[in-house]
C-alpha cells in the first residue's frame, strides 16, 4: 500500500504506509490486557481515583492542558478567563481541587484554591488572598494553604458545609497541609522556628502533632492512609530519607543505611510503602533502585529483569505497583513502563496493549488503582490503561511520527508526518485536522482507514526556524475526538557555498 499526498502543489515522497497496529499483546497465563484511552498531549500531574476517573494537568506546546476523564469522555477543567490552572487533588466521587488564576478580576496574581465537578464546574473556595487546595478526601474535606493578609501561607482545611479551619503553624510562620484521609486527619509541614520545618499531622479537630526529624535538619509528611499511618521524608546532612510514622510505633526510617538517599512515592492502607533508593552505578551515573517496604518484612528490592535501574511511582491496596525500568542509554528503547505485582518480575506494559496504534511506546507508569487501571506517560501523551476490552468511544492515536526519520527539520525542507489510529467501531469513519505553527499553510491531511484502523498523513514545508509544534486531531462521526502533538526544533538551511 502506498500513500500519495500533495503539499503546496508539490508531491510528498511516495512511501510505504506504516502498519496501523503495533504488535499484538502476547498471550500470557494471566490473560492481562489493557485497552488504551488518550487523555491529553504532554506530561505532568496525573491523578487516578478508585472508580477509574482521572484528573490531570499536562504541559504541551507552551500551554497547560487541564482535564477530567469521567469514564466516557474528557472534560476541560478551568475557566475561560483563567490562564493558569493546575489540578492537585481528586476524590473517589470525581471532585477535583487545585489552584487557578482568575484573570477576570482586577487583582493581579489572583491565585485561588478551587473545587470542580462535571455538574458544577469550577468554584473558588472560601478565603481571601493566595490559596491552593492540595488534596481532598471522600467526605469532601479539602486541605492546602492560604495566605490571607499574612506574609506566609498557613495550613488550611475547607469543609463540605462551607466552613473552614485554620490549621496554622506550630507556632512560627509557614505551614501547609498536603494530604488528608477520610477520617479528616491531615499531614504536611510547619515551621517550628524560622526556616526549620517539621513533618506534622493534624487530627480531625485541628490539633497538631510534631513528628520530628529522626535527627535530621528538616522533614515533611506527604501521605496518610486510612489507618492514620504517615509517610514522609526527612533530611540528614542534606540527604533525603524516608520514614513511616504511627501513633503506636512513632517515626521509623525505611532505609537507614541508604547513604545516597531515598525517595518515597506511595503508601497503601496495609502500611506497605513504595520507594526508591537513589544511588550511583558503577560508572558514576545516577541510578534509582525501587523497593517495597513494610514494618513486618523490611526492605524488599523489586525485580528489574536485568535493567540497569528503575523507579516505582505508585502502589495500590492489592500490592500492584507501576513505574519504569531503564536498560541504559545504549538501548534505543531504554525506558519502559512496567507493572509489578508484589516483588515478582516486572511486566512490560507495552506488551499488554490491546489493538495499540503503530509506534506507541509507554515510558512511565504514574498511577494505579485497586481495579488495576493505570495512568502512563507515552510518546503520544498521557494515557489511561483499562484492563479488558473497554476503552472509550474516542479514537486511539499513536505518536506524530516522521515517515523519514533521517530528515532534519530545516527551513525549506519538506517533511511527511504520520499518525496511526484505531477505533473500537469497525464501521466508524473519521475526519482529521492538522496544524503546524510555523506560519505556513499545510494541505488538508490525508485519511486512510478500513475496519476501524487508519492513519493520517500530513505533508509540510517548514518556513521558519525555532520551536515548531505539529498538532493532529482525529474525530469520529459522533464527534469523539483525540489530539496528539509533536514539538520539533527547526533549523536554518545550511549555507552551501562561500560568499563572494
Amino acid at each position: 500500500m502506498y500513500i500519495f499526498a500533495r503539499q503546496a502543489g508539490q508531491a510528498c515522497l511516495m512511501v510505504p504506509a506504516l502498519a496501523v497496529l503495533s504488535a499484538a499483546a502476547t498471550p500470557t497465563a494471566d490473560g492481562l490486557q489493557y485497552s488504551v484511552v488518550n487523555l491529553a498531549p504532554g506530561s505532568g500531574v496525573a491523578l487516578l481515583n478508585q472508580r477509574g476517573d482521572a484528573a490531570f494537568s499536562t504541559y504541551s506546546a507552551g500551554a497547560m492542558i487541564n482535564g477530567f476523564f469521567d469514564g466516557l469522555r474528557v472534560h476541560g477543567v478551568g475557566l475561560a478567563s483563567s490562564a493558569d490552572t493546575v489540578v492537585s487533588g481528586l476524590n473517589d466521587f470525581g471532585v477535583v481541587v487545585g489552584q487557578f488564576n482568575d484573570l477576570a478580576t482586577p487583582v493581579p496574581f489572583n491565585y485561588r484554591a478551587f473545587s470542580w465537578t462535571v455538574a458544577g464546574g469550577l468554584r473558588p473556595m472560601a478565603g481571601s488572598g493566595t490559596s491552593i487546595a492540595r488534596a481532598i478526601n471522600d467526605r469532601n474535606q479539602a486541605v492546602g494553604s492560604t495566605k490571607g493578609a499574612a506574609l506566609y501561607g498557613r495550613a488550611y482545611r475547607w469543609n463540605r458545609d462551607g466552613t473552614t479551619l485554620d490549621l496554622g503553624p506550630l507556632p512560627a510562620s509557614l505551614s501547609e497541609a498536603v494530604a488528608v484521609n477520610d477520617g479528616g486527619m491531615a499531614v504536611g509541614y510547619a515551621d517550628v522556628a524560622l526556616h526549620d520545618s517539621h513533618a506534622v499531622v493534624w487530627d480531625p479537630a485541628g490539633h497538631v502533632t510534631d513528628l520530628g526529624t529522626l535527627g535530621g535538619s528538616q522533614s515533611i509528611a506527604e501521605h496518610i492512609n486510612g489507618r492514620g499511618q504517615v509517610l514522609g521524608t526527612y533530611y540528614l546532612n542534606g540527604v533525603p530519607g524516608g520514614f513511616l510514622w504511627s501513633r503506636k510505633g512513632g517515626m521509623v526510617a525505611l532505609a537507614p543505611d541508604a547513604h545516597s538517599g531515598v525517595r518515597t512515592t506511595a503508601l497503601n492502607d496495609a502500611g506497605d510503602v513504595a520507594a526508591n533508593l537513589q544511588a550511583t552505578d558503577d560508572g558514576g551515573a545516577f541510578a534509582s533502585i525501587p523497593f517495597l517496604w513494610s514494618a513486618a518484612r523490611g526492605r524488599q528490592p523489586l525485580a528489574l529483569a536485568g535493567a540497569a535501574h528503575g523507579s516505582v511511582n505508585a502502589l495500590n491496596n492489592l500490592g500492584g505497583m507501576v513505574g519504569y525500568i531503564e536498560r541504559g542509554s545504549a538501548d534505543p528503547a531504554h525506558r519502559r513502563a512496567v507493572r509489578w505485582q508484589g516483588t515478582t518480575a516486572p511486566i512490560d506494559l507495552n506488551g499488554r496493549l490491546l489493538r495499540a496504534p503503530a509506534g506507541l511506546v509507554l515510558y512511565v507508569g504514574k498511577a494505579i488503582n485497586d481495579r488495576g487501571d493505570i495512568l502512563a506517560d507515552s510518546n503520544a501523551g498521557l494515557l489511561l490503561l483499562r484492563p479488558g476490552t473497554r476503552g472509550s468511544d474516542a479514537p486511539v492515536l499513536g505518536p506524530v511520527g516522521m515517515v523519514d526519520a533521517a530528515v532534519t527539520p530545516t527551513v525549506g525542507a519538506r517533511a511527511d508526518f504520520r499518525v496511526a489510529f484505531t477505533d473500537t467501531g469497525p464501521s466508524e469513519t473519521h475526519t482529521a485536522t492538522a496544524s503546524i505553527d510555523d506560519g505556513c499553510p499545510s494541505d488538508a491531511p490525508v485519511v486512510l482507514e478500513a475496519r476501524g484502523n487508519g492513519e493520517i498523513d500530513v505533508c509540510h514545508t517548514f518556513c521558519r526556524a525555532g520551536s515548531v509544534t505539529v498538532r493532529v486531531k482525529v474525530t469520529d462521526r459522533a464527534g469523539n475526538a483525540t489530539e496528539v502533538h509533536r514539538e520539533l526544533a527547526v533549523i536554518e538551511a545550511p549555507v552551501t557555498g562561500a560568499a563572494r
